[in-house]
């Protein structure tokens, strides 16, 4: 068996809490052992696999921690750098997301370079081994402080700007990242019944539906259809119902979304 420990302090259990939910949605295929618990210091999560499946699972692992950094720990990152200059919280959360969204290649192909499960400690001083615990408060602090740098860029020259935006102007900068962006997938499609937002994932145009999201806030939606980046959005509305995190969208997106109405 290949095991694998991943920690973090108490007070960031919420990582571990993402990674369990995350790895455990995509491993079904093979003989895996996973669990997370916590002792007085520290949150963890433990995987194990069989011999014959460990590159797919080691794979899975390392895409789920790469996906956390750039949807997760590179938003509240740049959320810290860059002040809210009196906007409505919902145009500077979905502009934060943007902007972190928007160098989601550069990010991967160094992430991947550092993150590594197929060498030792001894060679390559951030790759995890057999039997060793990867600390990720650690692991975040120092190994990603190259990418920091990049970040710290990016949020210095947005600050430079920023002052001089009015909300038109965030959501004028917004549509123009999003549309210089690589579509990650065809469509989706969002079904609104009052607070509660479903959103599905239709890849292609042949694709089977697959559920990615259930939200019951409107920022949460909004962050989902965003790190989703889709060419297109078929919005489900109830009828008469208003939504405002729609409409928001709808000034992005423009033709690209279009709302039913249910009858």
């Amino acid at each position: 068996m290949r095991e694998i420990a991943l920690a973090a302090q108490l007070k960031n259990k919420s990582i571990i809490e993402y990674l369990y939910a995350n790895v455990k949605s995509k491993i079904d295929f093979c003989k895996t052992i996973l669990t997370c618990y916590n002792d007085s210091n520290f949150a963890y999560l433990l995987f194990a696999c069989d011999e014959a499946f460990i590159a797919p699972c080691e794979q899975i692992l390392s895409d789920i921690i790469i996906e956390y950094i750039e949807s997760v720990y590179k938003v509240n990152y740049l959320t810290e750098k860059i002040k809210n200059p009196l906007c409505d919280s919902l145009t500077f959360t979905a502009y934060i997301k943007v902007l972190a969204l928007f160098d989601k290649s550069t990010d991967e192909s160094a992430l991947k370079s550092i993150l590594c499960f197929n060498q030792s400690f001894a060679e390559a001083g951030q790759s995890i081994s057999a039997n060793e615990t990867l600390h990720l408060d650690s692991f975040f602090e120092f190994r990603l402080n190259p990418l920091k740098k990049h970040w710290d860029n990016l949020a210095e020259l947005s600050s430079d700007n920023i002052m001089l935006f009015n909300s038109g102007t965030f959501v004028d900068v917004i549509r123009f990242l999003i549309n210089t962006m690589d579509n990650l997938v065809y469509k989706i499609k969002v079904v609104i019944n009052g607070d509660h937002y479903c959103i599905y994932n239709m890849k292609n145009k042949n694709a089977r539906v697959k559920k990615i999201a259930e939200c019951t806030n409107s920022v949460d939606f909004i962050t989902n259809v965003l790190n989703s980046c889709p060419n297109y959005i078929d919005v489900y509305l109830n009828t008469g119902a208003e939504c405002e995190a729609v409409s928001f969208l709808s000034n992005i997106f423009s033709n690209r979304l279009k709302v039913y109405t249910k009858c």
